[in-house]
């Protein structure tokens, strides 16, 4: 029999657990979940040959069991080949496979600096599709991460109108939180759940609706993270935490946010999580370079999310990070809400948001 090139007429495979493993093997193979597998040799055991090889993973049954859960609400279909025509460029060809182009170009092993040649053929990365997606819990399936990590990323992106099992159906105005048309709009035109709504898209979703496009929202923001991070076996062996904060922080702000939080990819790439953790600070705009209290609140999330995978005992250096992130959060506010009344109605839904992360683990300001 052969397994993906291994014989077992030829290889001696230890009889215990062997066809258990052989099974989850190939339940890998078919799930399109990306899971990535090595033979190598494990050494002697009680009653079994030195030569014996087993088949050794290269991740957790954790994350085994996620991936194929994940199976079950998104489809992964083959994209095949595209032959390079005139005029075509890296970003050209994304766009026209609704592709990242940062994802394509390292599917095929290239860079920003790389170029295209007419008739060279380029490979295009899987189409990823959500389905059975009827519940924040379902995307959590889809996804690999908790429905408790979802519940606060819509929290904080839906505002204090919307309840867990509501949503905005519609495209409003993200600075006023108000029914949009496209016209006078102070902020950005939104939709669903933290959606910037894009011409020629639907003004209506129905609940369904928004949830699908909620999960493709973050396929592509796991997408992008997968490419930053080295590829689907580095981003694998994230802690399950820190891929929750991550996937925030670059749903809400694209990857360039951990791209400029100076030497968080360093930290990740090489395992430091504690030191990562504390560099999940970013607080600035992307339009305008400034500091904002909301984002230090969402950074907060951030900090907390990730820290769950210290199971309560968290590092003093986190607790003291997330302290003087939600400080500099306060400072923000006052600045923004000058007026007495303004600041302290605002500071009361702020340290309510800011508790349901922290509990007591971080001094709040009262007035």
């Amino acid at each position: 029999m052969t397994i993906s090139g291994i014989n077992s007429n030829t290889v001696n495979m230890p009889d215990d657990g062997f066809w258990t493993k052989a099974k989850i093997y190939a339940k890998s193979l078919f799930s399109g979940s990306g899971i990535f597998w090595n033979a190598a040799q494990e050494g002697s055991k009680s009653g079994s040959s030195s030569k014996e090889i087993p088949l050794i993973r290269d991740i957790s049954d954790e994350q085994i069991n996620s991936n194929n859960e994940r199976s079950k609400y998104i489809k992964v279909t083959q994209s095949g080949n595209y032959t390079v025509q005139a005029g075509d460029n890296p970003s050209k060809i994304a766009a026209k496979y609704g592709i990242q182009t940062a994802t394509l170009l390292a599917y095929n092993g290239m860079n920003e600096k790389s170029s295209l040649k007419i008739g060279q053929v380029v490979k295009i990365p899987p189409t990823k599709t959500p389905k059975n997606i009827n519940s924040i819990q379902d995307v959590a399936k889809a996804m690999g991460v908790s429905s408790d990590f979802l519940l606060k990323l819509k929290r904080i992106e839906d505002g204090p109108d919307k309840k867990d099992n509501q949503f905005w159906n519609y495209t409003y105005d993200d600075a006023t939180g108000k029914k949009s048309d496209g016209k006078n709009v102070k902020g950005t035109e939104t939709i669903g759940i933290g959606h910037v709504w894009k011409k020629g898209e639907p003004r209506f979703l129905n609940n369904k609706q928004v949830l699908e496009l909620f999960t493709k929202d973050l396929i592509k923001a796991e997408d992008n993270l997968i490419v930053l991070v080295g590829g689907q076996k580095n981003y694998d062996k994230l802690p399950s935490s820190m891929k929750e904060a991550l996937l925030d922080m670059t749903f809400n702000k694209g990857t360039d946010i951990i791209k400029n939080s100076e030497g968080l990819l360093w930290c990740l790439k090489n395992g430091k999580y504690e030191a990562a953790i504390n560099k999940m600070t970013n607080n600035k705009s992307a339009k305008t370079g400034k500091e904002l209290s909301g984002l230090s609140k969402r950074r907060l999330l951030d900090i907390a999310t990730a820290s769950k995978m210290y199971k309560g005992n968290i590092p003093q250096s986190v607790l003291n990070t997330a302290q003087q992130v939600y400080n500099r959060g306060i400072q923000l506010l006052r600045k923004e809400f000058p007026q007495k009344a303004d600041f302290e109605a605002q500071l009361a839904g702020y340290n309510k948001d800011v508790k349901t992360y922290w509990g007591n683990k971080i001094k709040l300001t009262e007035k």
